[in-house]
Order: C-alpha cells, then sequence, then structure tokens
C-alpha cells in the first residue's frame, strides 16, 4: 500500500528518519575522530618536510586521503596542541614534527579505503586496529536506520545525539587542558630564558671586577 506524502502520520515519520540520518551520520563521523592522532602523525610522517608540516599541510593531507568529519579543522587544532603538549610533537614556528620518543612506526599491511574505493598501504600505529570510517559503512549504517520503525528511530536518535554531544564535551576539554598546557610550557620557558640571562650578566659582572 502507498503511503499519501501528504499524510501527516507518513510525512512525520520521513521528517523524523531524515533527522536520524543526518544525527547517525554526524555520530560515526565523531567515532571517526578516534584515530585523528594516528592521521596526524601519518601525515607529517608521509610529508617527510625537513622543518616539520604545518596544520594547512597535515589539513590537506587528511582531507585527501580520508572522510573527515565538518568539524575537522577544529578538531585538528585541538588535537595537535594536546599532542604537542603531551611531547608527541615538537612545535617550531607553526610547523609540527614528531618527537624523537614518539613511538609512532610505519605499518606495513593497513591497508585502507580512499574516497574512489581504491585501496593503498598506509601508516600507522601498528597497536591500533581500529580504521577511519568508509563511505560505505556510513551508508550501510544510514541504511539500516531507515528500515526502523518511527518509535526505534526516535530512541536511536535521542542516543546518537547523547553520544555525540559527550564526544564533543569530551573533546572540548581537551582542547582548554592541552591551551593550559601550552601557556605552562610557554611560561616555563620564558622563566628559563629570563634565568639564564641574569646568570650570564652575573658572570659577566663578576669578571670585569
Amino acid at each position: 500500500m502507498a503511503h499519501d506524502m501528504k499524510d501527516p502520520e507518513f510525512s512525520g515519520i520521513l521528517c523524523l528518519r531524515s533527522n536520524v540520518d543526518l544525527k547517525v551520520k554526524s555520530f560515526l563521523d565523531l567515532i571517526s575522530n578516534s584515530r585523528l592522532e594516528n592521521l596526524i602523525l601519518e601525515a607529517i610522517t608521509t610529508l617527510k618536510e625537513p622543518s616539520g608540516s604545518d596544520k594547512t599541510d597535515i589539513a590537506m593531507y587528511i582531507e585527501d586521503q580520508y572522510w573527515p568529519p565538518p568539524d575537522f579543522k577544529r578538531l585538528l587544532s585541538a588535537k595537535l596542541k594536546a599532542l604537542t603538549a603531551s611531547g608527541k610533537l615538537i612545535k617550531v614556528k607553526r610547523k609540527y614534527r614528531i618527537a624523537p620518543s614518539s613511538s609512532f612506526s610505519l605499518g606495513k599491511n593497513s591497508n585502507l579505503l580512499l574516497p574512489d574505493g581504491k585501496r593503498r598501504e598506509s601508516s600507522g600505529l601498528e597497536k591500533d586496529d581500529v580504521k577511519p570510517l568508509t563511505k560505505s559503512q556510513v551508508d550501510a549504517e544510514l541504511a539500516r536506520m531507515r528500515n526502523l520503525t518511527a518509535q526505534e528511530a526516535a530512541a536511536a536518535a535521542a542516543q546518537a545525539v547523547a553520544e555525540a554531544e559527550a564526544a564533543m564535551a569530551e573533546a572540548e576539554e581537551a582542547a582548554r587542558e592541552a591551551e593550559a598546557a601550552e601557556a605552562d610550557a610557554e611560561a616555563a620557558q620564558a622563566f628559563a630564558e629570563a634565568a639564564i640571562l641574569m646568570l650570564k650578566n652575573r658572570n659577566a659582572a663578576k669578571m670585569m671586577i
């Protein structure tokens, strides 16, 4: 039996499922951020810039290779600050290099799907088996959601929104902590430089006496 598109009940279900599609896709995009650290390290390693890679180059690499979420660049900025504060990255003149002490190593068989469906060998942390979500995985999840009843769809949407909001809150908190750590590090460096300068001045004064 065909549904009348003007039927209020049927129109409501269509609207609800459309919202579910958007919320679920947003949530799935957020899940893909769990491997953002690996992708940043992969980008820097692959680009092989002698003085390090800036945020724009890193973002372009990831956007060319994978399917980042809409708010990817904001998350990238926060992640770069966090990795710098934790000592995994070294930042010099707005360019990032992998710290010598970092455990990042190239993986040999971690094939990932590119946007055009081709496969390529990708580098990454060997201990991390989580791969970025492919378009086919997202489409499959959305197709499953379309077959839910209105009540099931509403429940799934509510859960997706709650989990997405929690993930965003966690990312924002991490960004705030990274900014605070970076400020502390800069203050400590300035203090150390001032102390060294003062010591040099004292030594110079003693030599003149």
